[in-house]
């Protein structure tokens, strides 16, 4: 009954969503002015008056600012307390400061607490509405004593970490789309295949769970405040654990678990955001609300799931994983690189979270990155290797480097006042250093 279930979802949702990628692709970007920036004001104000607090106690809409990462134009909804912005037809505009990145994230700036969102906002209206709501959260966020903290989970990007969080997620499809005894089954499933993976990998259950509170926690809400229902909230989280598919779970899994575990407990528990804290545990929370009952058999459900299939698709995937590994490691750890240090109280790093790719103690290799500090602006489209720490940055040896724009192979560094490249430890390698 589960694998009919699974089988017949997956096809039909995955229709649906090429056809929803190639309608937005045959769109133009349009142009961040005040205008359309009012328009989209408007959209995230009616997105928070829909819930109207409910979900939170708080008002989701707050200060807000779009920005052009290719023009670095910003235009806010209030005016900042330096006056860089300047009042136009109704809205406020500007350059973005040189020591900021653009990202989809809050943060604060001059004092007040900001939503900023890369222009433009992609998406049909309910996709827009999620991020919007997602992005709005982590605004408040603070304010319900949830911090933003990431954790690395590298075991998401091996073979075992990736076929049983696939199996949780069939689990979880399952039990979103079902009722009674066949959900409370479901979820059993669920929970025993996320303990299966924590005591495969030591401390990736809290690795998980950080993340699912962080990310998670922002992407339900924007699932629950966007969507026309409480059925239709779960119809959508359900499509997205069937078809969630990226070339890395390492930091991107919770935009698909968080959903699924907080609508389940929308039914089975509420009031559980009322409950919600820092040490909170979602699995955790969703398996106390749950009859007592004894926990499923990890590796005996699996097969119910299509585990078979999974571990087929998996093993192949691993093998072409492993000579991407191999390049990047030869290229950015082995190799002669660039070495950027992280110097404290101003780095600021902005990336892309899909298609991340793991180097075990070396680090974590990101597809673009934009990373900024006292020795200047560094943006990167082909490769970047952050230290596991978060200390250092690599990119590949420059080719050019006499003067202050220096260019490598899928970058380039714009050096601040004062600092200048400068020969590493190692013959090859460079860093920077004040003058």
């Amino acid at each position: 009954m589960i694998k009919a279930f699974w089988r017949k979802y997956f096809h039909a949702t995955i229709g649906f969503c090429i056809a929803l990628v190639l309608t937005s692709a045959a769109h133009s970007a349009p142009l961040l002015e005040p205008a359309a920036a009012k328009a989209m004001f408007a959209e995230a104000k009616a997105v928070s008056g829909k819930d109207g607090g409910a979900t939170w106690g708080k008002t989701l809409y707050g200060p807000m600012f779009f920005v052009d990462p290719g023009t670095r134009t910003m235009i806010a909804n209030q005016p900042d307390a330096a006056g860089l912005l300047k009042l136009e037809d109704g809205v406020y505009a500007g350059k973005m400061p040189a020591d900021m990145l653009s990202a989809n994230t809050a943060f604060e700036w001059q004092g007040t607490r900001w939503t900023m969102l890369e222009w433009p906002v992609w998406g049909d209206d309910a996709g827009r509405a999620r991020l919007l709501a997602h992005e709005m959260f982590h605004r408040i966020q603070p304010q319900l004593g949830l911090l933003m903290t990431d954790k690395a989970n590298p075991h998401l990007d091996t073979l075992e970490g990736r076929v049983w969080l696939q199996l949780e997620w069939r689990a979880l499809a399952a039990a979103l789309t079902s009722s009674g005894k066949a959900r409370e089954t479901a979820i059993r499933d669920a929970l025993a295949f996320r303990a299966h993976r924590a005591a495969l990998f030591a401390g990736s259950a809290e690795s998980e769970r950080v993340m699912e509170l962080n990310e998670g926690i922002a992407e339900y809400t924007g699932v629950h405040v966007a969507s026309a229902d409480a059925a239709s909230a779960r119809q959508y989280a359900a499509g997205k654990l069937l078809t969630g598919y990226e070339k890395t779970f390492v930091r991107s899994f919770p935009y698909t678990s968080g959903p699924a575990y907080g609508l389940l407990l929308d039914d089975l528990a509420p009031g559980w955001r009322l409950k919600l804290t820092n040490v909170s545990d979602l699995p955790a929370m969703l398996a106390a609300a749950l009859p007592k009952g004894a926990a499923g058999d990890a590796v005996t459900r699996a097969k119910v799931y299509g585990e078979a299939e999974v571990r087929r698709s998996e093993t192949e995937r691993a093998a072409k994983a492993d000579a991407v590994k191999a390049m990047f490691r030869a290229k950015l750890a082995d190799g002669p690189v660039l070495m950027l240090p992280n110097l404290g109280q101003h780095f600021r790093v902005s990336f892309d979270p899909r298609d991340l790719v793991p180097l075990g103690e070396a680090g974590t290799v990101y597809p673009t990155m934009q990373v900024s500090d006292d020795w200047g602006t560094l943006v990167a489209k082909d490769g970047t290797l952050m230290s596991s720490d978060w200390q250092h940055v690599f990119v590949t040896a420059p080719t050019d480097s006499k003067s202050s724009h220096v260019v490598g192979a899928g970058w380039t560094l714009d050096l601040a006042p004062g600092w200048k490249l400068v020969p590493g430890t190692k013959l090859g390698r460079f860093t920077v250093k004040k003058e």
